[in-house]
């Protein structure tokens, strides 16, 4: 996962001294998103990228019966929508505003000048496309493989080393997910996904801390299992593009 204090530090304009980057922030639009608001839906043209500068953002895709799965959040400085770079595709899935959110945004016609003149863009948008569609496809396969109890661990622990804090329990989760949430993200019940927690509260690998935020443990999170590289995050207030008025 991809995070960034600003827009402007994307990896497709590093290659770009101070000076032209101060010229492209003059590109991006500010958004503000109220709790329950959708960015934009599934189907719909693709044609801009966004950074999270503020709130959580759900992701959401909706399966042929109508029923929603829950594909991730993001929060603070994370990147997504880098599809867009492509030809004129629709949207995969949909974004809505989990809370009320602040987004930085480039449109797709702002980005192509770019990529024109830079080759190594391209060789840069490649390596991000696969990462996500690495990210996707272990998501998928917790679903289709693994049992509940595996899949929740999983998805606890990604959820874990993407949006956690480290306190001297584990790392605690930077917002709360009901077992409605859970459910949605690993495809089970919510009373499947209660008896599961129940199990892994006795094994000591989840917490719930007193702020009803979920707590993975730092044993749990060292095994093969789980154990990934954890995410450098910036800080929202230091992002130029928010410091002008709209």
């Amino acid at each position: 996962m991809t995070y960034l204090n600003c827009m402007a530090d994307m990896w497709l304009f590093e290659s770009l001294e101070e000076r032209e980057k101060g010229e492209i922030r003059k590109l991006f639009r500010r958004s503000e998103y109220l709790k329950d608001e959708y960015l934009f839906i599934e189907g719909e043209p693709a044609n801009s990228v966004f950074i999270v500068t503020k709130g959580r953002v759900k992701l959401i895709k909706t399966s042929e019966y109508g029923k929603e799965i829950v594909l991730g959040y993001l929060t603070a400085n994370q990147l997504f929508g880098e599809e867009v770079l492509f030809d004129d595709s629709l949207r995969t899935f949909g974004a809505v505003a989990e809370e009320d959110s602040r987004l930085c945004s480039c449109y797709k016609s702002d980005f192509e000048g770019f990529l024109t003149q830079n080759s190594q863009l391209s060789l840069k948008v490649i390596k991000t496309l696969g990462d996500k569609i690495r990210r996707i496809t272990e998501q998928l396969a917790d679903v289709a493989i693994y049992d509940t109890r595996s899949s929740l661990c999983r998805t606890l622990a990604r959820l874990a080393t993407e949006h956690g804090q480290e306190t001297l329990d584990g790392m605690k989760l930077n917002f709360r997910l009901t077992h409605d949430d859970l459910g949605a993200l690993v495809g089970a019940s919510r009373v499947m996904v209660t008896n599961v927690m129940k199990s892994l509260k006795l094994a000591g690998i989840v917490k719930v801390d007193f702020d009803h935020k979920l707590v993975v443990s730092k044993w749990f999170l060292s095994e093969p299992l789980s154990k990934e590289t954890l995410p450098i995050k910036g800080h929202t207030a230091s992002c130029d593009c928010f410091q002008r008025t709209q």
